[in-house]
């Protein structure tokens, strides 16, 4: 499945730097730094823990568990072999937009044939989900945005 899915509204994530949402049965965690938007798989590759719940700071988030730290651009741990599997992101139309698929170089990510096209309506934070984003050049600037 290739086919972007809208998972939250810009504004909400710029507002608080990061958010929990639901991509088919998989829980993903954005963050918003320097004016763009990340997406990690929720769980730590560490321990599991919720990186939804961790520290965003100087271009990385930092695990609530063991405080491992993973560059929000690659996902890669800080001075450790392991990767933080991360989804393509696209931000339109005041949207965040992901695609199922995990981008080359991260770590595996589940099976995209095993995501709905949608967002479960009971998945916290949820929006209502289209198939293809608008036709804006990535990455599209957050203007609408408001910066902490």
């Amino acid at each position: 499945m290739s086919e972007w899915t809208r998972v939250a509204e810009l504004t909400d994530v710029s507002r608080r730097r990061k958010k929990l949402v639901a991509l088919g049965e998989e829980r993903v965690a954005l963050f918003y730094a320097d004016g763009d938007v990340f997406a990690f798989r929720d769980a730590c590759v560490h321990k599991g823990k919720s990186l939804a719940r961790g520290t965003v700071l100087h271009g990385r988030v930092v695990c609530p568990g063991h405080q491992w730290a993973f560059d929000l651009r690659t996902g890669q741990a800080d001075d450790r072999e392991e990767c933080q599997p991360r989804y393509e992101v696209r931000v339109a139309d005041g949207g965040v937009w992901l695609r199922p698929a995990a981008l080359a170089g991260s770590a595996a990510v589940a099976p995209a044939a095993a995501a709905p096209a949608s967002v479960p309506a009971a998945a916290a934070n949820s929006v209502p989900a289209s198939a293809t984003p608008p036709s804006v050049p990535f990455p599209a600037s957050p203007t609408a945005a408001t910066q902490e």
